[in-house]
């Protein structure tokens, strides 16, 4: 029998197929919809017995409660695809399925992972176990309140922290600041204009107020730094870890450790991991 992960993401779907056969591919995220996709690859694969999904956006327990750039068919996928097909389906959000698979990375039990990417992300790892809480929104360290602007997070909100300390969030910046070109920080830092070169500053002041804020709420002993943009600049998160006693609570900081992440893909990692936690049957 074989097993399928899947990564979920807003620009491509990512499939591993494990066991029986090996196979692995992608196809773009706007070409279909994310049952539907699932639905023909089992259709194509029958000895698959068991799925997980690491999923860009908001879930629990097994349904879809958002999406932002996901074109949702199925919103109980859990229930769908074991009606269908009689066979097992854990989806998880993508940063948990980090959390999962930096935890067991790092052999750490009580981690944070905070990706800055096209947008802000955290998944929290306690005793081994993921932190959901009542609906699964624990983690969403990209949308507390941070400062009022006149911009629009993709959640409709003016105010949120990722708004400043991700991807999106500095390309709007630029677009309202008349920067232009693509999100790079190094580009931002060395400018000539200062309206530029705040971006790039406010960028590490957000970072820094974000993590600060999951050590002092949740106590990790490790926080992993990961996602695009911190990949391109791997010289923020020393930056990070220096100042980071100066934001949170001095208590919390004491024995942590800020490093970067070094697992690729580690959405997908997490979701292979979930499937190792799952019990298998077979199709007929």
């Amino acid at each position: 029998m074989s097993r399928l992960a899947v990564d979920a993401g807003g620009t491509w779907f990512r499939y591993e197929i494990a066991g029986e056969e090996e196979v692995c591919g992608r196809v773009p995220a706007k070409s279909t919809k994310l049952g539907s996709f699932i639905s023909s690859l089992l259709e194509k694969h029958p000895h698959i017995d068991a799925v997980a999904i690491s999923f860009a956006g908001q879930v629990d327990e097994g349904v879809i409660l958002s999406a932002p750039n996901i074109e949702i068919d199925e919103p109980e996928i859990e229930n769908f695809i074991e009606n269908r097909f009689g066979i097992p389906l854990k989806i998880e959000n993508d940063l948990n399925c980090a959390a999962l698979a930096e935890s067991v990375y790092w052999n750490e039990k009580e981690l944070a992972a905070i990706y800055s990417g096209t947008g802000l992300g955290c998944g929290i790892v306690s005793r081994g176990e993921i932190v959901h809480g009542w609906r699964g929104m624990a983690g969403e360290i990209g949308h507390i309140p941070y400062k009022k602007t006149p911009l629009r997070c993709g959640c409709g909100k003016d105010n949120c922290i990722e708004l400043f300390a991700s991807g999106s969030g500095m390309k709007k910046w630029m677009e309202f600041s008349g920067c232009g070109g693509e999100p790079d920080l190094r580009m931002l830092a060395d400018s000539d204009r200062a309206e530029c070169r705040k971006i790039a500053a406010d960028y590490l002041e957000a970072m820094l107020t974000a993590t600060a804020t999951v050590v002092t709420l949740f106590n990790p002993k490790r926080v992993v730094l990961g996602g695009g943009v911190l990949a391109h600049n791997p010289d923020i998160v020393p930056k990070i870890e220096e100042r980071i006693d100066r934001y949170a609570l001095p208590a919390s900081c004491e024995g942590l450790a800020v490093v970067q992440s070094r697992i690729e893909n580690a959405s997908m990692q997490g979701a292979k991991l979930l499937l190792d936690t799952m019990t298998t049957v077979s199709r007929d």
